[in-house]
């Protein structure tokens, strides 16, 4: 798969980091959604399904559990999830993991790093 036709939604609600990450993003010409809220990105899931999802696991609002709940029951986890947190060790973090074939990397993350980990996600199972 090209850079180019690779897309990824980014779902954080501190609008820093969606620009951090956008911009690291961009640089390898993959596609980026970004949302400042889990609302947002489930009310648009069913229009662009991403290949690859970086969330935010303590979302104000729809928390990134529910995020994480909506995408394994309507796509059967088949979208690879990173999370992106502060708090490793926190029970919404946990439950997220125990939910979804994903990633959790805490913040701050190197874009060295992001990168690394959103290529092993997509390769081919």
């Amino acid at each position: 798969m090209l850079s180019s036709e690779v897309s990824i939604a980014v779902v954080d609600d501190d609008e820093s980091v969606l620009d951090a990450v956008k911009t690291v993003l961009e640089n390898e010409d993959w596609n980026t959604l970004t949302y400042a809220s889990g609302e947002e990105f489930l009310s648009d899931l069913k229009q662009h399904k991403p290949d690859c999802i970086i969330l935010d696991a303590n979302l104000k609002g729809v928390s990134g559990v529910a995020v994480a709940l909506t995408i394994g029951s309507s796509y059967a986890n088949s979208i690879p999830i990173i999370i992106l947190t502060a708090y490793p060790g926190s029970p919404q973090t946990t439950k997220i993991k125990n939910l979804a074939s994903c990633d959790v990397l805490v913040k701050p993350v190197t874009a060295e790093i992001l990168i690394q980990h959103i290529q092993e996600a997509l390769k081919p199972k």
